[in-house]
């Protein structure tokens, strides 16, 4: 969706990232979540708790007038942001983030301090 040179998420990708947020929710990992516009670009965070530093952050990139990218970012040591994930197919986008969150999932599970990568 392009209005005004902005792109925002259509109501199915919306859909599909909320379901890996809902999801983790579910399973204790995400407890808030909040979405932020800068200059037409648009994301969605992913969050442990209410005012902490994102795990996780999705921002959707216009390529041209009828292709976009999908982009998941994680702060790496030094709070930089590292991609986690691409893709043009919010399907496949999607299912690369579910990955990388089930691996440091579990890993926090077992009492293990993995980042998200």
């Amino acid at each position: 969706m392009i209005h005004n040179g902005k792109i925002g998420y259509k109501r199915s990708e919306f859909r599909k990232i909320f379901q890996v947020y809902s999801h983790y929710v579910y399973k204790g990992l995400f407890r808030d979540f909040s979405f932020a516009e800068t200059d037409g670009r648009y994301y969605i965070s992913f969050c442990e708790e209410a005012g902490k530093t994102p795990l996780i952050t999705v921002e959707k990139k216009k390529l041209s007038a009828d292709r976009a990218l999908f982009i998941a970012t994680t702060p790496n040591g030094s709070g930089q942001p590292t991609e986690i994930a691409r893709s043009e197919k919010i399907d496949n986008f999607t299912e690369q983030i579910k990955a990388k969150i089930e691996k440091f999932h579990l890993a926090q599970q077992s009492g293990k301090v993995i980042k998200i990568s």
